[in-house]
């Protein structure tokens, strides 16, 4: 009967821990993906972002994969983890003005037109 007792409490607190660890293992959740979420308020006349979502700065199957534009803004931004909408706004509108890999052509002219800044890399 005690054997049978420790097997219950073994069982009973292996499902406690295990149910523990479920409810504090969050999601954890970054604020990048704000960025979107500003850079549709910042043009929200773009159908850009909805056809290509993260795509406008993560052209490849990673979020790691950053094409020109994305390192323009990344300039303004002067941290990596950057969560300042003010800040935001003002990197891409200085990657706005900044000249693209096709000369003559800025990435704002790329935005108005709703087309993917081109990137000297995938020439």
């Amino acid at each position: 009967m005690r054997k049978l007792m420790n097997v219950k409490t073994a069982l009973l607190f292996g499902l406690a821990v295990a149910g523990l660890s479920m409810i504090c293992a969050e999601n954890k959740v970054e604020a990048r993906p704000n960025f979107k979420n500003i850079w549709a308020e910042t043009y929200p006349d773009s159908k850009m972002l909805v056809a290509k979502k993260c795509g406008v700065c993560h052209p490849g199957k990673t979020k790691k994969e950053k094409n020109d534009y994305a390192a323009a803004v990344f300039k303004g931004l002067g941290k990596r983890k950057q969560t300042d909408k003010d800040v935001i706004v003002k990197a891409l509108k200085a990657a706005e003005k900044m000249p693209s890999s096709v000369e003559g052509k800025t990435y704002g002219d790329f935005i108005k037109a709703d087309e993917i800044p081109p990137s000297k890399k995938s020439e």
